[in-house]
C-alpha cells in the first residue's frame, strides 16, 4: 500500500500534494506550501480552499497572512461519510428520475431500418406495403411526384396500384411536380375524395411518400430506386415538412 493511494477517496494530485506537505511541514504559509509541494502559489489557495471544504485541513489569519494545517487524520472518516450521504441523495434523485429518464432513452433507442429496392419489381413491393398498411380513414403524404424517366410505364404501374389503393378507401395528400398538371391518367385519382392535391413550381428529383412510421425516398429513373425508411422520427419530420410546403402549393 503506497501512501499516494489515498488520492483514491477523492482527492485530485494537487489536494494529495498540499495534505501531505502539511502533515510534514505542519502549519504553513501559501509561500511555504508552493515551494515544497510544487504547486504554483497562484493555485495554492484553491486548492486548499476545496481541502478545507472537505475538512481535512483548516486555515488561520495570523497578523493578516493565511497559515494552512493538516486537520486531524481520522477527520478523513467524516469526509468519507459526508461522500457516502452525498452518494446516497444522488442515488435516491436517480431512483426519482429513472423513468423519465427511461422513457427519454426508449424514445431515442429506435432503431433505423433501411432497405434500397430497384426496379419496378421493388416498387411493387413497396407499395404493396402501403396498401397493405393504410386503412380507411388514413393518409400517406407524397411530396415531388414526377413523370419519371419512363411516363407510360409508371403511368401503367400507378394504374395498376390505384385500382388496390380504392379498394382501400386510405386517403393520399399530394403535390406534384407542376410538369404533371396535364397528365390525366397520373392525376385522376387524386380529384375523388378522401384525396387532396396540389402542385408545386419547383422540379424534384426525389419523391417522397411518408406513411405510418415510413418513408419512401423514391427516385423514377430508367431503373427506378427506392430507399425505404422506417423511422417514427424520420416520418415526423418528413410529415412536418410537406405540411410547411403544402401551404405553399397550388390547387
Amino acid at each position: 500500500m503506497e501512501f499516494s493511494d489515498l488520492k483514491k477517496i477523492g482527492l485530485s494530485d494537487g489536494e494529495f500534494k498540499i495534505y501531505n506537505t502539511l502533515l510534514e511541514l505542519g502549519e504553513s504559509t501559501r509561500t511555504e506550501l508552493a515551494k515544497k509541494s510544487g504547486i504554483s502559489a497562484s493555485k495554492i489557495y484553491d486548492v486548499a480552499n476545496k481541502l478545507i471544504e472537505k475538512g481535512v485541513i483548516s486555515s488561520v489569519k495570523k497578523n493578516g497572512v493565511i497559515h494552512f494545517s493538516a486537520a486531524d487524520p481520522e477527520r478523513i472518516y467524516a469526509f468519507l461519510e459526508q461522500k457516502q450521504e452525498e452518494i446516497e441523495r444522488e442515488k435516491q434523485l436517480v431512483d426519482e428520475l429513472m423513468p423519465m429518464l427511461l422513457g427519454k432513452y426508449k424514445k431515442t433507442e429506435e432503431e433505423v431500418d433501411i432497405e434500397v429496392f430497384y426496379g419496378w419489381e421493388g416498387m411493387k413491393t413497396v407499395y404493396n406495403d402501403i396498401v397493405k398498411s393504410l386503412k380507411r380513414g388514413e393518409f400517406n403524404y407524397i411530396m415531388g411526384a414526377s413523370p419519371g424517366h419512363d411516363s407510360k410505364q409508371a403511368d401503367i404501374f400507378y394504374s395498376q396500384y390505384h385500382t388496390k389503393k380504392r379498394k382501400k378507401g386510405f386517403g393520399t395528400k399530394i403535390i406534384f411536380n407542376e410538369e404533371v398538371r396535364s397528365n390525366v391518367s397520373r392525376t385522376s385519382i387524386f380529384k375523388e375524395s378522401p384525396n387532396q392535391m396540389r402542385f408545386f413550381l419547383q422540379e424534384t428529383f426525389v419523391e417522397f411518400n411518408v406513411y405510418k412510421d415510413t418513408v419512401l425516398l423514391i427516385m423514377l429513373l430508367k431503373i427506378p430506386t427506392i430507399i425505404r425508411v422506417k423511422s417514427a422520427e424520420a416520418a415526423d419530420s418528413f410529415r412536418k415538412y410537406f405540411n410547411s410546403i403544402w401551404g405553399q402549393a397550388k390547387p
